[in-house]
């Protein structure tokens, strides 16, 4: 359903949305780091000069262990923003960058004088190892070095378990089976290596396509593949998203601050959700649910649905719940193929949200995903 809109001097609009190609897991922008990765992209998005100069950033970063201290106003001065654009750091696990921009769009409806800068970098090709106490000195035996990546990213210290033990589990609870999440990873793929990302991605002079979609991945090579958390469970490197660096980035403002550029979206409204840790990946339902609710829409309302695909298994639990059609959902590929640049994902997701509502004559499209720990998000955006 294509929805108009009346327009309104405090509407909150998408001045600007774009991405960098996203690089794998020890690829092309390997060694770059995170805060790089960033001013590159907003360096090119702001390279359009009717776009007004955002008076703030708002960045999301979930790994910034070696970036420097608040990465956000380090890349938004390198990037060129003047002295007094003020900046923080979102660290929300997957829900990063997603959050800055909800912040970003409270800020906005609260009065803010300029445009605001979303967005969210990763480089999980650089994430360091730690030697804990080493400050005070070792004296004998050995120690360990944990990987940042896994300590802080894909264990929940609330449960004690990885990301992808809690989507076993979850997987299993609802009755979700091994072949079709690998059926669900096969389709990423599919729809990853056939679409047209021209429109989002921002040029990087060390990568010019999405590095980790693979062409004919089929569901028989799948199957193949040997579970990673649990002997007998369905989660495998091939249904899961691939670890990947990248960075994504919007420039927000009320329609009033506009100006002379021309709106690609209209940000209708946001909702956070919480469950318990243990059915993290289902986050997205109550999300989803509150968030239609709020406006009076129901599911066959929405045009398209970008919801982030951490595992194929976990999109799946969401989809049957919220009765998603498949055809709407993730129309270019989801995480599995694009790959899952932690910080960087939720801005990822708005930004081809956008493009694609833009490139099917507009309407209306929601943004989820579900983070560690029990949380979820969703934006709804408006295309006319």
């Amino acid at each position: 359903m294509k929805a108009g809109a009346v327009k309104n001097r405090d509407d909150l609009l998408v001045l600007a949305a774009g991405r960098l190609p996203q690089g794998r897991y020890g690829g092309s922008l390997a060694g770059l780091g995170a805060v790089a990765l960033g001013r590159a992209a907003v360096e090119e998005l702001l390279r359009d000069g009717a776009l007004p100069r955002p008076g703030s950033a708002l960045w999301g970063m979930a790994r910034s262990h070696t970036q420097g201290m608040n990465p956000a106003r380090t890349l938004a001065l390198e990037a060129g923003l003047p002295p007094e654009t003020t900046a923080f750091t979102v660290n929300m696990a997957c829900g990063s960058s997603l959050q800055a921009l909800i912040v970003a769009c409270q800020r906005l409806r609260d009065g803010a004088e300029g445009a605001i800068l979303a967005g969210g970098s990763e480089a999980m090709s650089d994430t360091p190892h730690l030697v804990p106490g080493l400050r005070w000195g070792f004296r004998i035996g050995h120690r360990q070095a944990p990987d940042v990546m896994h300590q802080d990213g894909l264990l929940c210290p609330v449960t004690g378990l990885l990301m992808g033990e809690t989507v076993e589990r979850l997987a299993a609870k609802r009755g979700i089976a091994r072949t079709e999440a690998d059926a669900w990873a096969a389709e990423s793929h599919r729809r990853a290596a056939a679409a047209d990302f021209r429109a989002e991605h921002l040029p990087h002079p060390q990568l010019d396509r999405d590095e980790c979609i693979r062409e004919g991945v089929r569901e028989e090579s799948l199957a193949a593949l040997p579970p990673v958390f649990a002997p007998g469970g369905q989660i495998t490197a091939g249904n899961a998203s691939a670890l990947a660096d990248g960075a994504a980035c919007l420039l927000v403002a009320r329609r009033e601050q506009a100006g002379d550029a021309r709106p690609l979206a209209r940000i209708l409204g946001w909702v956070e959700a919480g469950v318990d840790p243990l059915d993290m990946g289902e986050a997205p339902v109550p999300a989803v649910r509150r968030l239609l609710a709020d406006h009076g829409l129901r599911v066959a309302d929405i045009d398209l649905w970008e919801l982030n695909e951490a595992f194929s298994a976990q999109l799946l639990v969401c989809q049957r719940q919220l009765t998603l059609p498949p055809e709407r959902l993730n129309v270019t590929g989801g995480g599995v193929a694009l790959g899952h640049p932690i910080g960087a994902s939720g801005a990822r997701i708005a930004v081809t949200l956008i493009h694609q509502l833009r490139t099917r004559g507009g309407g209306l499209g929601v943004a989820t995903l579900g983070i560690g720990g029990g949380l979820g998000l969703a934006v709804l955006f408006e295309v006319v």
